[in-house]
């Protein structure tokens, strides 16, 4: 079983992560999803003299409610209420100090790739008996399910485009029918697995 869970880690992560880079540095479908604003250094600008730190910003946000008693919180979330109606809304991820190294993200990327191999060559390993093509099937499926799981709530919530949904759902389900077809022939499950 370590063997099956190593090979599945490394070759696993590693095609995921060639399909991945081939998807978002190759293919337009990803970045066609993406709009820009009309005087970006203007919108900078503004973003860093707003935002006093990196991290999640919501625009609704409205003001904080400690310290509030339950008549001004109720009145709060009625405006937050009125402006998230009116629009604009707005989720956006602020990085302060800007992009990292390149080859670190890279590197970081391949990784976190390597582990989602690892946990998915787990999830196989727990299953007896199925053929080589529903092992596959079982991967997509499993990379179907976390994009179902990360990506609807987004579209649900905060309004991201259906498109960008859509392209995510796919790439998602790419991404682990790809890595299945090598995990699923290192990670052989037609006899049970012992510990």
């Amino acid at each position: 079983m370590l063997k099956s869970l190593v090979l599945g880690a490394i070759l696993g992560g590693i095609t995921a992560f060639l399909w991945s880079f081939i998807s978002w540095s190759f293919l337009p479908w990803h970045l066609i999803q993406y709009r820009s604003f009309q005087n970006e250094d203007e919108v900078s600008a503004l973003v860093s003299s707003h935002t006093p730190e990196s991290g999640i910003y919501l625009l609704p946000m409205g003001s904080p409610q400690q310290g509030m008693n339950a008549e001004q919180k109720k009145a709060a979330v009625e405006i937050r209420t009125q402006k998230m109606q009116k629009g604009p809304l707005m989720f956006a991820a602020i990085q302060r100090g800007g992009f990292r190294s390149f080859p670190r993200v890279l590197l970081t990327q391949l990784l976190y790739q390597m582990l989602a191999a690892l946990l998915l060559t787990w999830l196989l390993l727990q299953t007896a008996g199925p053929s080589y093509a529903r092992r596959v099937a079982f991967l997509a499926f499993a990379g179907l399910a976390a994009s179902v799981i990360a990506d609807l709530p987004y579209w649900n919530w905060y309004g991201f485009p259906a498109a960008y949904t859509g392209v995510n759902l796919i790439d998602y389900t790419l991404t682990w029918l790809l890595a299945g077809l090598v995990i699923a022939k290192v990670a052989n499950t037609t006899k049970p697995q012992t510990a």
